[in-house]
């Protein structure tokens, strides 16, 4: 129906146009406590009846898992890019909400929290074991990893929106975050590998090699600054070049049989330690929140039949056991109570709990291995979708968090 070149336009055109429909209605009708994405991968689940069913037709399924992968590749890029570290040091918790609050070690606190709750997660994902098809054992670490994931991309910005990253408490919340990111997501890798190892011994060490010398090199020699001086009067030169830093190492940890987003992480973590301009970043960062997210979102909106799913309602159980898991695994944030108010407290526990990308990887890997079945994977992406919602309501209304933010901006006010 369409010739070959021209018609590889129509999906991009089809989705990106979907997109801006997606912003159009949040701002007409003052949709802002939604998270943009929940909103796209919605709209990917209306049209994914017709979608998949035309694209199928016209032939352009592969353009579309194209873009799906260059999304989600592009988004963990820049989830790597956020990873920081920098907090091991003991700070007065100047913003705790108790009297005789004493110091909080970040990164200590953070990691403590993070380990009860793989635990917890071990725990729950070992009492829904009953719905994996094949080799229980396995599926139980995998969804372990999913439980104790949490989506770093919206919670940190939600963080900085909200005028939180400064806080300690803000501070706790992204350190856990980066940290359920990157060791859900080395699993995940670890996993991928160990699953298709045989054929691939090579180019598995040639992967560990080669981003061990780059990581090493970039970080001691800060190869970012030395660059920026090289591009000085050459426009969007470092922007390439990052382009192609993420591109390469997607491939090659695709080819070394891992997890590609593996490849597309480490890049983000290579060019915050590279130190690049901060300019050529954040101008990277508009052209991947503004094109390639939203292509990703309703692409994997698409991957659910809507309809088809619940037609049984069995499968409505199935999602609010997930909804209700994410949540409760979390619990271990509880032990904040010793600085901060409940008040405080449920709305980060829940803020943590939001993952997606983790959840949307696991059920490809799953799926791969017949660790279980689609209906039990969009259970666990749908579950997820909804916990971020909830998540960003929360964190946007003026209730809880509208009392200690005002707090914490007038104590800083006198200190200044």
């Amino acid at each position: 129906m369409f010739e070959q070149v021209s018609g590889f336009f129509v999906p991009i055109i089809i989705l990106l146009s979907l997109a801006s429909v997606s912003s159009i209605l949040i701002s007409v009708f003052k949709l802002k406590f939604l998270p943009t994405f929940a909103v796209e991968i919605l709209i990917g689940l209306v049209i994914a009846y017709w979608f998949n069913a035309d694209m199928a037709r016209w032939g352009f399924t592969g353009v579309v898992d194209g873009i799906y992968v260059l999304g989600l590749s592009m988004m963990m890029f820049l989830s790597g890019y956020d990873v920081d570290f920098d907090v091991f040091r003991e700070v007065r918790a100047v913003d705790a909400e108790k009297k005789g609050a004493g110091h909080i070690n970040i990164f200590r606190t953070s990691f403590f929290v993070f380990a009860l709750t793989l635990l917890s997660s071990l725990v729950v994902a070992f009492l829904i074991n009953k719905y994996f098809a094949n080799d229980k054992y396995l599926g139980i670490i995998l969804l372990t990893f999913v439980f104790g994931s949490t989506f770093a991309a919206m919670v940190v910005p939600i963080l900085h929106n909200e005028g939180l990253a400064e806080t300690v408490i803000g501070r706790i919340i992204s350190t856990i975050a980066n940290l359920s990111e990157i060791v859900s997501i080395g699993f995940l890798t670890v996993l991928m590998i160990m699953l298709d190892v045989d054929r691939k011994y090579a180019v598995i060490f040639l992967l560990f090699v080669v981003l061990l010398v780059l990581y090493r090199l970039i970080r001691r020699f800060k190869i970012g600054k030395v660059f920026d001086k090289i591009a000085e009067g050459i426009d969007h030169l470092a922007t390439r070049v990052i382009i192609v830093i993420i591109l390469f190492l997607v491939f090659l940890s695709d080819l070394a049989g891992g997890e590609y987003i593996l490849g597309a992480f480490f890049a983000g973590m290579l060019v915050r330690h590279a130190q690049f301009s901060p300019k050529v970043v954040e101008s990277l960062s508009r052209i991947i929140y503004g094109i390639f997210a939203p292509l990703f979102f309703i692409v994997a909106g698409t991957r659910i039949d809507i309809f088809a799913f619940f037609s049984d309602f069995s499968n409505l159980w199935l999602v609010i056991i997930f909804f209700f898991a994410y949540l409760i695994v979390e619990a271990p944030i509880l032990l904040l109570l010793k600085w901060y108010n409940l008040g405080t407290v449920l709305p980060t526990m829940v803020l943590i709990a939001c993952t997606i990308i983790v959840p949307i990887a696991a059920g490809h890997i799953g799926l791969s291995h017949n660790l279980f079945d689609e209906t039990f994977s969009q259970a666990m992406i749908l579950a997820g979708i909804l916990v971020c919602i909830l998540g960003t309501i929360l964190f946007t209304i003026e209730f809880p968090f509208g009392h200690f933010r005002k707090k914490f901006r007038e104590q800083d006010e006198s200190d200044g």
